[in-house]
C-alpha cells in the first residue's frame, strides 16, 4: 500500500510540471530526450529577423505619404519656377530727372507709339542738323541714363542720338520685360519716327537686352527698318543658353518651370528668343562687341552671331578682362573700334 501512494504522488507531481500532458501518457516517455537534428558542417545558417514587419493596413498610408510628399516637391517646383519668372520679367519703371543739354546740345523730350500700343519716352539730342541719327538703347532694367556717356561720344562724332526708354523701363509704359522681343517694337517704332523726323540715315546701337531688341527688329516687322549700321554690345545667343550660363549649377531640366513660366507671361514662344536665328535676317553694317570675362550670353555668342550675319561688312571686338558689364568705362577698346568702324560709313 505505502508503495501505490508513493507512485501515486509521483503522478501528481508530474501533472502539476505539464498540465497539458495527457494522463494516460505514460511517465517515462515524457522524460524521453527529443533528437533536434544539428546542420552539417557545409550548412547555413538563416537568420529570423526579428523586426516585425508592418502590418498590411500600413503600407497604403506609407504609399499615400510619399505620394504626398511627390505632390507637394512638384508644386514647389513649378511656384519656384513662376516666382522666378515673375521677379525676371517684371517691369523696372523709374522717374528721369529733368535736363536741358548734352554735350552743350538741347535736348528734347519726345514720345511715339509702338504698334502694339505702347507708348515710350526718350531723349532727341540733335547733333548733325537732321542728317543721320543713332538710337541708343539699354541693357534690362536700364534706361536712357545708361547711355548718356556714348550718347556724348556720338555727338562729338557728328552724329545726332536718340536716347529711349524701352517699355517697362525709365518712363516708358511698365510693360513686362520681354528679353529684347516685344521691345524690338520700340525700335522699329523709334526708327520710323526719326524718319518722319527728316533723318536720312538712322542706325541702333544696343547694350545686351536692347542689343537682342535690335536684333529682332529684322523679325518683328513685315517691312524692317534698314539700319545704316548695328553696335551689339553683351547680346545673348539665345535665351536657354542665356539662362544655363547664369544658372550653371543648376541642371538644365530644373529650369523648366522659369521657361514655361516666361512664355506665359510674355506671350511668346521661348524658341523665338534667339537672336541667333533672327540675326540671319540682319544685313545692316555690323559690330559685335563682348567681354573676354563674359559667361552670361552663352558659349561664344559673340563669335557665333558675327559668324551667322549676313553683312558684308562685319566685326568683332573683344574687350580684355571684363565680363557681362559697361564694356564702355572698361577702357579705349570700344571707343576706338567704334571710331574706325564708323570711319567707314
Amino acid at each position: 500500500m505505502a508503495r501505490i501512494c508513493l507512485c501515486h504522488r509521483q503522478h501528481l507531481a508530474s501533472v502539476r510540471r505539464n498540465p497539458r500532458r495527457n494522463p494516460e501518457q505514460p511517465l517515462d516517455r515524457l522524460a524521453r530526450p527529443v533528437d533536434v537534428p544539428r546542420p552539417g558542417p557545409g550548412a547555413r545558417l538563416r537568420r529570423v529577423s526579428t523586426n516585425a514587419s508592418p502590418p498590411p493596413a500600413a503600407r497604403p498610408a506609407r504609399g499615400r505619404r510619399l505620394l504626398r510628399l511627390a505632390a507637394l516637391g512638384c508644386l514647389g517646383w513649378w511656384l519656384c519656377g513662376f516666382v522666378a519668372a515673375w521677379a525676371a520679367t517684371a517691369p523696372h519703371p523709374s522717374p528721369i530727372a529733368a535736363q536741358r543739354d548734352l554735350a552743350d546740345l538741347p535736348i528734347e523730350p519726345v514720345a511715339t507709339t509702338a504698334r502694339d500700343g505702347v507708348a515710350v519716352r526718350g531723349w532727341l539730342v540733335d547733333g548733325s542738323r537732321g542728317a543721320r541719327c543713332v538710337v541708343l538703347a539699354a541693357g534690362i532694367r536700364g534706361n536712357r541714363m545708361a547711355m548718356r556717356t556714348r550718347a556724348e561720344w556720338y555727338l562729338r562724332h557728328g552724329w545726332s542720338t536718340l536716347l529711349v526708354d524701352l517699355r517697362g523701363t525709365g518712363e516708358s509704359a511698365p510693360e513686362r520685360i520681354a528679353m529684347g522681343w516685344s521691345e524690338a517694337l520700340d525700335l522699329c517704332a523709334w526708327h520710323a519716327f526719326l524718319q518722319q523726323r527728316g533723318y536720312g540715315a538712322v542706325a541702333v546701337h544696343g547694350q545686351s537686352l536692347g542689343a537682342a531688341a535690335a536684333v529682332y527688329t529684322a523679325v518683328r516687322s513685315s517691312s524692317p527698318p534698314r539700319w545704316q549700321f548695328v553696335v551689339l554690345e553683351a547680346c545673348y545667343r539665345d535665351i536657354d543658353a542665356a539662362l544655363q550660363a547664369r544658372l550653371s549649377w543648376m541642371p538644365s531640366f530644373t529650369l523648366w518651370p522659369l521657361r514655361v513660366c516666361s512664355e506665359w507671361l510674355l506671350g511668346v514662344d521661348a524658341d523665338e528668343l534667339s537672336p541667333l536665328r533672327a540675326i540671319v535676317q540682319l544685313d545692316a553694317p555690323l559690330l559685335v562687341v563682348c567681354g573676354s570675362e563674359d559667361h552670361k550670353v552663352g558659349p561664344d555668342a559673340a563669335r557665333l552671331l558675327l559668324a551667322a550675319s549676313p553683312a558684308r561688312d562685319k566685326h568683332l571686338v573683344t574687350v580684355d578682362g571684363i565680363g557681362h558689364g559697361d564694356l564702355w568705362s572698361a577702357g579705349p577698346a570700344l571707343p576706338q573700334a567704334l571710331a574706325a568702324f564708323l570711319a567707314r560709313r
